[in-house]
């Protein structure tokens, strides 16, 4: 995709169908095993009120506020630098802010971001997290990569 503000768009509409799809097909707290060889995959209904890995649980409120003033500051830096950055920080940043969207939908209208992808191995698990999550930490490891390895601006 040669547009990275479609490209996130088209993130941000695939992570809040999911978790429609997840809501509406598995109920609350139940998992639906997909991959069960060591118990490696399974798809949850959890709801998180705090931040990744569940730390701040119920400081939903509090963390709303602050993710919006975020995705605020980081959505007017990434405009007024757009021409400074590559292309690559540009899909990067971009992803990180239509997920950071999709989560802060989640917390506006559900009270909670919905978490439903688990792996691990029997009882050692991962904690769960979505589609949006998952954009974060690669657009992250993107932009450091970039920035440190390339020596980027």
């Amino acid at each position: 995709m040669r547009n990275p503000i479609l490209f996130g768009l088209v993130i941000l509409i695939l992570d809040q169908f999911t978790k429609f799809l997840v809501d509406k097909f598995i109920m609350y707290a139940s998992i639906l095993n997909i991959i069960s060889f060591v118990d490696f995959f399974n798809i949850t209904n959890v709801r998180n009120t705090g931040t990744a890995f569940s730390v701040f649980q119920d400081k939903n409120l509090l963390f709303s506020i602050i993710v919006s003033f975020l995705l605020l500051g980081l959505s007017i830096w990434l405009y007024k630098n757009w021409s400074k950055i590559n292309r690559l920080q540009h899909y990067a940043f971009c992803l990180v802010v239509m997920a950071g969207l999709g989560n802060f939908i989640d917390r506006l209208f559900r009270g909670a971001v919905v978490d439903f992808l688990d792996f691990g191995i029997y009882s050692l698990r991962c904690p769960a997290f979505n589609i949006a999550d998952s954009c974060i930490c690669i657009a992250t490891s993107i932009i450091v990569i970039d920035a440190f390895i390339f020596n980027s601006k």
